[in-house]
């Protein structure tokens, strides 16, 4: 994970007033953004301590490092020692969950033990930003926090999408914007790296904001992707079986007329016979008894060819690789061995082919069989029952790909 925290952006990234003086010509130039009505004055009642989360700008915001600043009439310059305006986040390279961890490829929220999510306080793992630190920090504060997205972010599990906000928290005044990647998980094709059921397996999201309050953007770049993730195929279907064939060889017998020489050989059946045996006391050209007789079994039932594997959808995990599934394997005919003849049956049918993977927020391709193929992912999901934010930017199939506005 490559994340840069930056403090006051616009102070190349420096608390405000570390040291020496501090007057009300600093502080507006600081705080005011040079919003219009304010001219070249700002009183102190306007410097106070804003904490409505509806505020998309407060003058002074709630954050960790402003705790200090009242909120009421006991206001003194002093409490803007080491204050901030707004924070901001930039994520460059490569995040993903290819660790192993079920975890998003790239997490905003709290900062964890193994160093993902944004610690805009600084105070590590137990610090106010961080997953030991009683989720009192700037998450759930007013003061706006950018977060750039100049690199990719992806998935490699359909369970975890390529970048989340929060899940748990309730965030505010968040401002995220893309001039990277965001590349949701490809549902694997049915038969394909473990994934046994019949049908393809489900995309991946790639965008998740989770539970958004107030104030919340998502800022879309014109170079962005935001791609949910395909979904893989469906198993081709089995052929139908086909029948067995009786298979049979038949032979004529001769033998003397004697008693008892009149019935087939052992393993055989006898299906006719007859005989010139004439009375030893006339003399006889011939004097033989014929048996016709058969052997038979039947074959084996041909099984039918076995379904093709689902095709893997678009995603970060399949990003230039096929979306075609395999064919399936030819059936098979009942055969009978040498000197026999057949009798009936029938061939197998072949297995179907398997349908092919999603491109990017697309559903994996069914089959005649009896699954279905994987629903696709969605490009940015929020919270079930609520959460809020807009989308700004170049909206069109190039930068978004897959539902937006979905619920997780």
């Amino acid at each position: 994970m490559t994340v840069t925290i930056r403090r006051n952006p616009e102070n190349g990234g420096n608390l405000f007033f570390t040291s020496g003086q501090i007057s009300f010509s600093q502080l507006r130039g600081h705080f005011t953004d040079d919003q219009p009505g304010f001219g070249n004055q700002i009183s102190a009642s306007q410097l106070r301590r804003n904490t409505d989360v509806t505020k998309e700008n407060p003058i002074v915001p709630d954050a960790t490092h402003n705790e200090q600043i009242s909120t009421g009439s006991n206001l003194s310059l002093s409490q803007f020692r080491n204050s901030v305006k707004r924070y901001l986040a930039i994520q460059s390279g490569t995040d993903d969950n290819s660790h192993g961890r079920q975890e998003p490829g790239f997490r905003m929220g709290l900062y964890d033990p193994y160093g993902n999510g944004l610690d805009f306080a600084g105070g590590g793992l137990n610090g106010r930003d961080g997953q030991g630190g009683n989720s009192t920090g700037n998450h759930i504060k007013n003061v706006q926090k950018g977060v750039q997205i100049t690199g990719t972010c992806g998935s490699v599990r359909q369970d975890s999408p390529a970048a989340q906000l929060s899940p748990r928290l309730t965030v505010h005044n968040f401002r995220i914007s893309v001039s990277g990647s965001i590349l949701g998980y490809g549902g694997r094709g049915s038969g394909r790296s473990g994934w046994t059921d019949i049908s393809g397996e489900n995309g991946g999201i790639a965008l998740n904001l989770g539970n958004v309050g107030e104030q919340n953007r998502v800022i879309v770049g014109s170079g962005a992707r935001i791609y949910g993730g395909g979904g893989g195929g469906e198993r081709g279907k089995t052929g139908d079986n086909g029948t067995s064939a009786r298979c049979v060889k038949s032979e004529t017998f001769r033998s003397g007329c004697q008693q008892g020489s009149n019935s087939c050989p052992g393993g055989w059946n006898q299906t006719g016979s007859w005989n010139n045996c004439c009375s030893w006391r006339r003399g006889c050209a011939a004097n033989y008894w014929y048996k016709v007789c058969e052997q038979s079994y039947n074959t084996s039932v041909p099984i039918g060819g076995i379904g093709g594997n689902g095709g893997n959808g678009r995603g970060y995990n399949n990003q230039s690789g096929s979306l075609d599934g395999s064919a399936g394997t030819l059936g098979s005919c009942p055969t009978c061995n040498g000197g026999y003849s057949q009798q009936g049956g029938t061939c197998s049918q072949n297995g179907g082919n398997g349908g092919r993977g999603g491109e990017w927020a697309v559903s994996g391709e069914g089959t005649p069989n009896t699954g279905n193929g994987g629903s696709p992912g969605a490009a940015i999901v929020v919270a079930p029952g609520g959460g809020r934010y807009e989308i700004y930017g170049t909206t069109n199939s190039s930068t978004i790909r897959g539902d937006i506005n979905a619920r997780g």
